[in-house]
């Protein structure tokens, strides 16, 4: 399949589990109904609150999560990217978490946020992810799905480090999910040009499926949810608010770039 359509779902989540859910599934099916057949999540999709409340909801949220999304995956015959949620870890913090649902409910990826955020940004707002979420060690995989090609994720923060995107196409990646909680102060400064870069520089589709709004204790995130062609053209931008962004991707176009500047085979520095 060359051709297929797109739904990326903008959320604005919240500390309510089952309610959070209950709008992703609505999106799905709505996402489904317009005939998409890949379907992508953001970050903190089931859980944005507390971190405190993160761990303790820990295994909650990961065991409805799956539930759902592996059960909707099969009824509706679609992929589905888990964009980032908690997922318990051996030493008491949880992994921040991504993963793929093929059309058969089964788990085909998973990814454990490598760069976690520790920053001051100027929101007035201390982010230090740290605290509970434990690094990723592995670099992601490429799913290669046989009705879509070849898919793989990093989550938000990893956006600002391109040599993670450089070892992912060793691994003949098409599609690069990037699932995110943006803060607003970065994203109006930072988003979308580091997305069409990694587009732009890999010569692959970039798929970024975001939070938006304001959430607990003032906390707010950039929305935008954006597609890139391999080009670096924007195809589809969801703006602000709750939405699907739906996108038609025709997977030529990165075969179609690579030929016209074949940048990745000129590459003479390698890690």
């Amino acid at each position: 399949m060359h051709r297929f359509l797109l739904g990326l779902i903008q959320l604005n989540s919240g500390t309510n589990v089952d309610l959070n859910l209950q709008k992703c599934e609505n999106f799905i099916r709505e996402a489904a109904s317009e005939g998409a057949k890949l379907i992508g999540l953001p970050e903190n999709f089931p859980f944005l609150g507390s971190e405190k409340e993160k761990l303790e909801k820990a295994e909650e949220i990961k065991t409805k999560t799956i539930n759902l999304l592996s059960g909707i995956s099969q009824k509706l015959n679609i992929t589905i990217l888990a964009g980032g949620f908690p997922n318990p870890a051996p030493n008491g913090k949880v992994f921040n978490t991504s993963v793929i649902f093929g059309p058969d409910g089964k788990e085909k990826f998973e990814y454990h946020k490598i760069h976690l955020f520790d920053t001051d940004p100027g929101d007035g707002i201390e982010y230090r992810e740290s605290r509970t979420v434990e690094s990723g060690e592995t670099v992601p995989e490429t799913y290669k799905s046989p009705e879509l090609g070849n898919i793989s994720s990093v989550i938000c923060y990893d956006l600002r480090f391109p040599e993670l995107f450089r070892e992912i196409m060793k691994k003949d990646a098409e599609m690069i999910f990037v699932p995110s909680a943006f803060t607003k102060i970065t994203g109006e400064a930072h988003w979308e040009i580091l997305l069409r870069a990694r587009a732009i520089e890999n010569q692959c589709f970039i798929f970024a499926p975001a939070q938006t709004g304001v959430h607990l204790k003032g906390r707010e995130t950039y929305g935008h949810s954006l597609v890139v062609d391999p080009w670096g053209n924007i195809l589809g931008d969801a703006g602000e608010g709750e939405k699907v962004l739906l996108t038609e991707i025709d997977l030529e176009e990165v075969q179609k770039v690579r030929k016209r500047i074949p940048a990745l085979k000129h590459r003479r520095i390698h890690s």
